[in-house]
């Protein structure tokens, strides 16, 4: 409640100071075809005033469209770890007006608390649509659910009132593959809008890097390790795929990935996978609690003879480090090559 009001004395503050904008002027949205007429500098920075940057993102409807703009955002509403994390990552945190979706900073890395903390609206539960418009924000950053009708509106609501968005490309149902590549380039394209190419460029360049030694260290191996991802959803064991993130970083890390092409496994299955290196996606609401989640394998009566089991193997993956993870994308390449190769990391 403390924060609420805190949250209308900052509006009323913008507003005393006449600091507000036209929300009905509607951001001009490029077909993804027209792109190509533009050259790159023009997409990549904001020298030339005449040219606007312009980036390829995602709707409500899950349709590509190409949003403009003539300026780096100034009032940003993030939503999600991943969007606020990586805007603080970029150097941009304070230009967040609101950061939702987090209970508190411990679940950002040390070096950004500082930043998150100085946020005027901060919390797990997202703004009303009425305090966010209020906030006058000129970019809402989000995953696709949080622009639905239900939550804060689609990105078409947002458009016709000048406020532009940008979609996690991983977090799009109609997105069949979630790959690394589509974590790039939402941080390289987020590094277009907010003018901090280098700095975005040297996040995916960290990435690719670790992806690159771990490959190049592995080129001769004749023996992939074995590789099953799940989750726990009640008695369900679902299955991490090749469609998934964490699938996709596996095999970039010239793992073998079980279990393919299945959703849900029984614990027969894993028992004839026998795997050499199991990962347990932990949820937010067992951060802190990942052993007991690693024990819904490793004390199981009828695993107890699987090779990874005996060796120790079974690994907690925190859900932020593999979905829609933005930065954070690097802490899943990290911890997954790390379970797999450990010989590459001893000191």
């Amino acid at each position: 409640m403390l924060k609420i009001y805190a949250c209308i004395l900052i509006i009323a503050a913008f507003v005393m100071t006449g600091c507000t904008r036209n929300l009905f002027e509607e951001p001009v949205k490029e077909n993804v075809k027209a792109l190509s007429k533009f050259n790159s500098a023009s997409q990549c920075n904001y020298s030339d005033s005449q040219n606007p940057v312009l980036v390829e993102n995602i709707n409500s409807l899950g349709e590509k469209e190409i949003l403009r703009f003539s300026k780096p955002p100034q009032r940003v509403i993030a939503v999600w770890q991943n969007s606020i994390e990586t805007l603080l990552a970029l150097g941009v945190g304070d230009r967040i007006m609101a950061g939702n979706g987090v209970p508190n900073k411990k679940y950002f890395l040390p070096q950004y608390q500082e930043q998150y903390s100085k946020i005027p609206y901060t919390g797990l539960q997202l703004l009303d649509l009425e305090t966010t418009m209020m906030l006058e924000p000129d970019l809402i950053v989000g995953w696709h659910s949080t622009f639905t009708p239900k939550v804060i509106r689609t990105t078409d609501f947002w458009h016709k009132r000048g406020v532009n968005t940008f979609i996690a490309s991983n977090s799009v149902p109609s997105q069949r593959f979630k790959t690394l590549q589509n974590e790039y380039d939402d941080i390289l394209n987020l590094g277009k809008v907010f003018d901090k190419n280098k700095k975005a460029e040297s996040i995916v360049h960290n990435m690719q890097q670790e992806i690159n030694y771990v490959t190049q260290k592995t080129a001769g191996y004749t023996h992939r390790p074995k590789v099953l991802v799940v989750e726990f959803l009640g008695k369900n064991v679902s299955v991490y795929n090749e469609k998934t993130l964490a699938g996709n970083i596996v095999k970039e890390l010239s793992g073998e990935l079980l279990g393919e092409n299945n959703h849900n496994i029984s614990i027969e299955q894993i028992v004839d996978y026998n795997p050499d290196v199991v990962f347990v996606v932990v949820i937010e609401s067992y951060y802190g609690r990942e052993q007991s989640v690693v024990e819904r394998i490793t004390q199981h009566e009828g695993l107890h003879n699987l090779s990874c089991v005996k060796n120790k193997r079974v690994y907690p993956l925190p859900l932020y480090a593999i979905y829609s993870s933005g930065v954070r994308t690097l802490d899943g390449i990290k911890i997954i090559s790390r379970a797999m190769y450990p010989e590459l990391y001893k000191e």
